[in-house]
């Protein structure tokens, strides 16, 4: 059986996995034979039935792949890389993003060494929506609409307490 060692990277080429496993095929640039990989399994810091984190590579993206006891045919995607052309979705260094193809955006801003507060926590979709918990603060801003839908809608601060029922009547 042939081996293969070490870390390679390649270029996503089908995401469309047709037994539904969120698997990849990757493309390996300049490798000598077979140049497509099988189908791939993706690696998570967390994976169980039908729970855990998944975050699918798109078509083209760069991955990192490595392979099962050096078997060729049992790749896995390691990781993806920013490659100069691609570029990460910010060059902060205390910000954590994780932002999709759309736009949909979560942010996590750490405050600088000696700053004054934890930093902040934005939520913001594609259309400009947001929410942002940040120094004792939660901001709500949408576009066109803000919707609260419960039995009992409660709103509660120094000096009131007001609790709205769904007709309207404050109580």
């Amino acid at each position: 059986m042939k081996t293969r060692e070490g870390l390679v990277t390649g270029l996503v080429i089908e995401v469309d996995d047709p037994d539904d496993l969120g698997r990849v095929r990757v493309q390996m640039p300049g490798e000598p034979g077979r140049s497509d990989t099988a189908w791939a399994p993706v690696a998570a810091p967390m994976a169980g039935n039908d729970r855990g984190m998944f975050f699918a590579p798109e078509l083209e993206d760069e991955v990192v792949i490595g392979f099962l006891g050096g078997d060729p045919e049992q790749p896995v995607i390691l990781g993806y890389t920013w490659n100069g052309v691609d570029k990460p979705p910010t060059p902060h260094p205390r910000e954590r993003i994780i932002r999709s193809k759309n736009g949909h955006t979560i942010r996590l801003i750490d405050s600088p060494p000696g700053a004054e507060g934890a930093g902040t926590i934005a939520i913001e979709d594609a259309n400009g929506n947001r929410i942002v918990l940040s120094n004792g603060k939660i901001v709500l801003k949408a576009l066109a609409l803000i919707e609260l839908d419960a039995p009992i809608v409660r709103i509660k601060g120094p000096g009131r307490d007001r609790v709205v029922n769904v007709g309207g009547a404050v109580i």
